[in-house]
């Protein structure tokens, strides 16, 4: 009792009183400010920080201390009948209540402000309660949306990125089990790695309610491992943790984080965490190997997918029952020959069979396998691969990858409706990766929606300026919708550029003389296409040279081309924007038995099927002289 006493006499409790409430204060105008000039979040945290280590010191002070007229002496220095706590007890008593005060009118303002800036609800007919649920739902799954941020390396070693990049794009994918949260996308979440943006705008482009961001540290066998996940709106911290754990506990701590977010957002909306995912691997030395194979198959490009493969190859000799690294494998194969392997798609077909059999055989619910196994496939008819890709979307419908190249094998088929659908899902999960909107474009152009296709060119091109493949799109579009001289400009400015595209830039240029009937240069620009043909150099499409010299001298002059296309299995073939039903060409017998072929029989009687509009792709009657 003679301590609580004393502890009274002293301010002891005053001090402690008035420190908290003048310390709120101060935070909240601090964190005021820091919006202001969007400081980032461990900005406020070391200020709070600060405040929390300096409550002990000030209680302290005042048990030793004691505030005299003459200034401040330690209280064992003073008699009791010259102390004048009395007196300080007031003016402590003055400082609380007016710094109360202060916490009362911050607290109304806030109020206040929020209601100000809330918008005002439209006017509009009576709601339904159809409509307010629907509403409902589509703020909750709003707030259950989640981006994962590419984990820092903080290892010594830079060559460790590949283990920093691949553990959160395994937890992107953990995440995205779950039915319950829509996740943003790989690529999307990794436009912002090395940028130091402010969590609520990168929260604003992704269209997401949390981020999850994080770093990783590896020394040997040793992971220190940190996580957070933040809401966007106030920058608060729903959850954080630091695992330092043993490499052989990777796939644990995985789990331990995605049950820990899906445990916050079930605090305050509801989601459920999913059981635990069944370890892909024992072999950790397989896993280090199948990250590195990942983080170079995501850089794309030639030299970085072969060298994928020899990693994906040495993965599964350390563990072959790896279902991840031969669905890997698989898929990089699959992608091979589009990217300038010398690699064709006969080739590819032979070790995509054998991966995507193993793969399947080891996990029969392992999505990108039957990806791989539908967009390498040479042997199976259109129906075969149709069923591939509806497997593979529904065990994986919010993988972006699964949905796109879905709705590239739609539009092949011609079921354009679908493909708009899928690629709008497509964007949805992926929000800022330009492939998607040039891959709308290209859905659109076939049936003659040039106007909107341009303007998705035009995303396209945005996202990943300088890159011509995603200008593509847009080139398409000027010269379609007739904007001759801006389509040009761009056409001659990638020609200074670049001098690896020379298929894609010649390309332009024949779809600009052909738009505009332009029958003279457009011969010019086809004479380099046919020399390169006669030449045997292999640089440009086939398929599209076929095209421009069938309109231009009949199928007799084209056939033998097409032909050409065929052999090699042209990609370009079997997409609808050139020849899309051989009636629409020509009635000449020869020209109908082409496309009685093998897997062309099947794709153009599909087509017939889902025809609903007259015209549909670039053909068009060639005005005689």
């Amino acid at each position: 009792m003679n301590l609580f006493n004393e502890l009274k006499r002293r301010n002891v409790f005053r001090m402690g009183i008035a420190y908290v409430v003048v310390a709120w204060v101060l935070l909240q105008a601090i964190d005021f400010a820091l919006d202001i000039i969007s400081a980032p979040n461990w900005v406020m945290q070391v200020f709070f920080l600060a405040a929390v280590v300096g409550l002990p010191l000030v209680l302290i002070f005042s048990w030793v201390f004691e505030m005299t007229p003459e200034g401040i002496k330690l209280e064992s220095q003073i008699k009791p009948e010259e102390s004048v706590t009395q007196h300080t007890s007031q003016k402590l008593d003055r400082t609380i209540i007016t710094f109360l005060a202060f916490a009362v009118v911050l607290l109304l303002g806030e109020r206040f402000i929020s209601k100000e800036d809330a918008p005002a609800p439209a006017a509009a007919p009576a709601s339904t309660t159809e409509q307010t649920v629907a509403t409902d739902q589509a703020a909750d799954n709003r707030n259950r949306s989640v981006a994962v941020l590419p984990f820092v390396n903080m290892s010594s070693d830079p060559e460790q990125e590949y283990f920093s990049d691949g553990l959160s794009e395994e937890l992107l994918n953990r995440l995205a089990q779950n039915d319950q949260l829509r996740v943003a996308a790989r690529t999307s979440s990794f436009q912002f790695k090395g940028q130091n943006l402010d969590i609520g705008e990168i929260g604003r482009q992704l269209k997401v309610a949390n981020i999850l961001e994080g770093s990783v540290r590896k020394s040997g066998n040793r992971l220190r491992i940190t996580s957070q996940l933040i809401k966007v709106d106030n920058g608060y911290h729903l959850w954080s943790e630091t695992y330092e754990r043993e490499m052989n506990d990777v796939f644990a701590i995985q789990d331990d984080i995605a049950r820990a977010i899906t445990t916050a957002l079930e605090a305050e909306l509801g989601a459920t965490p999913t059981a635990s995912v069944t370890q892909p691997t024992d072999n950790m030395e397989a896993y280090q190997a199948y990250l590195q194979a990942r983080f170079l198959l995501n850089k794309r490009g030639k030299d970085n997918m072969l060298k994928a493969d020899e990693l994906f190859e040495q993965a599964v000799k350390l563990d072959p029952t790896f279902s991840k690294a031969w669905s890997g494998m698989a898929y990089n194969y699959a992608l091979l020959p589009v990217y300038g392997a010398n690699i064709s798609s006969r080739q590819a077909w032979d070790k995509i069979k054998v991966a995507t059999g193993k793969a399947i055989e080891y996990d029969p619910e392992n999505a990108e396998a039957y990806v791989a196994l539908a967009r390498g496939n040479v042997e199976g008819d259109f129906k075969t691969r149709l069923n591939l890709y509806e497997k593979a979307y529904e065990l994986a419908p919010k993988n972006a990858d699964v949905v796109n190249l879905y709705a590239d094998f739609m539009v092949s088929i011609g079921d354009f409706k679908t493909a708009e659908r899928l690629e709008l899902e497509a964007i949805d999960l992926d929000p800022l990766a330009a492939v998607h909107y040039s891959d709308l474009a290209f859905v659109l152009f076939p049936v003659g929606r040039y106007d909107e296709a341009l303007e998705y060119g035009r995303t396209s091109a945005s996202l990943e300026p300088g890159n011509i493949n995603r200008a593509d799109p847009m080139i398409n579009g000027l010269i379609m919708t007739g904007r001759y001289n801006e389509a040009a400009q761009l056409i001659e400015h990638f020609e200074e550029i670049s001098d690896t595209e020379a298929d894609l830039i010649n390309f332009w240029w024949c779809l600009f003389y052909y738009e505009q009937g332009d029958e003279q240069n457009l011969r010019k620009k086809l004479a380099e296409r046919l020399d390169e043909l006669e030449n045997g150099q292999g640089n440009f499409d086939t398929l599209m040279t076929a095209f421009f010299v069938t309109w231009l001298d009949g199928t007799d002059a084209g056939l033998p081309i097409l032909k050409l296309a065929y052999e090699t299995d042209e990609w370009n073939l079997y997409w609808p924007d050139y020849f899309y039903l051989p009636e629409d060409v020509s009635d000449d017998p020869d020209w109908l038995a082409f496309w009685q072929r093998p897997r062309l029989a099947d794709l153009i009687e599909i087509r017939r099927n889902n025809k609903t509009q007259e015209h549909i792709g670039l053909w068009k009657e060639r005005k005689q002289p």
